[in-house]
């Protein structure tokens, strides 16, 4: 209940992408973007995340909680590359599904760097603070390689444990062959650097709210 009155201000956003695409469901007699739920789904988990580990004291847990939302932290992002969908109908109008796939990218960010924000929050308490932008960014990059496997390579969070082998014989090619995936690590520096900057604006305009409510 209180996760829900902390982001109680997502109901309407999340509700807004359900509504849009139940009437792309009615028109079309179809389930072609369904995924659309499942995948917001994901993303609200590094949140879900995030808000436990600022509420646990004990060291460990919390350490643990950081290793599950740094895995699931790439889903809240991925919901981006879902836009790659757009033009494959013709039976809605493009911009109609423009508008859902835009929808629930824009979801998926919100709910990925308000968790970054918690996890700032949590790192700046247990590590060097000089050191946290670094850190974040090191995230990001991290994420960014996450949407690569996902999209690209059709990996999920959960195969760390349903296959790791094969997950990690996967990044240990690209590691050793990092010429030959130029555009994996390219992805995933421009979208590294893109979230930072988007979120470092969004937290400096937020902080500037709160001073002047102090105010």
């Amino acid at each position: 209940m209180k996760f829900f009155n902390q982001y109680k201000w997502l109901v309407p956003l999340l509700s807004f992408t359900a509504v849009v695409l139940l009437m792309r469901m009615v028109h079309t007699r179809s389930f072609n973007f369904f995924f659309i739920p499942w995948n917001l789904f994901l993303a609200g988990m590094p949140l879900i995340f995030s808000y436990w580990i600022s509420k646990v004291e004990e060291k460990t847990t919390a350490w643990g909680l950081f290793f599950l939302w740094l895995l699931f932290f790439p889903n809240a992002m991925y919901i981006v590359t879902d836009m790659f969908h757009l033009g494959e109908s013709n039976s809605v109008p493009k911009w109609f599904d423009l508008l859902l796939l835009f929808s629930a990218a824009i979801n998926g960010v919100i709910m990925g760097l308000s968790s970054l924000h918690n996890i700032e929050q949590f790192l700046k308490k247990n590590i060097t603070v000089k050191l946290v932008p670094v850190v974040v960014f090191s995230l990001l990059l991290l994420c960014g390689y996450g949407i690569y496997l996902g999209r690209y390579m059709r990996w999920n969070s959960w195969d760390i444990f349903t296959q790791p082998f094969g997950l990690l014989m996967n990044i240990a090619h690209d590691i050793k062959h990092p010429l030959r995936k130029t555009d994996s690590w390219m992805l995933s520096g421009l979208f590294a650097t893109w979230l930072f900057i988007l979120y470092r604006y969004a937290t400096q305009v937020f902080a500037k709210k709160q001073a002047q409510e102090i105010v």
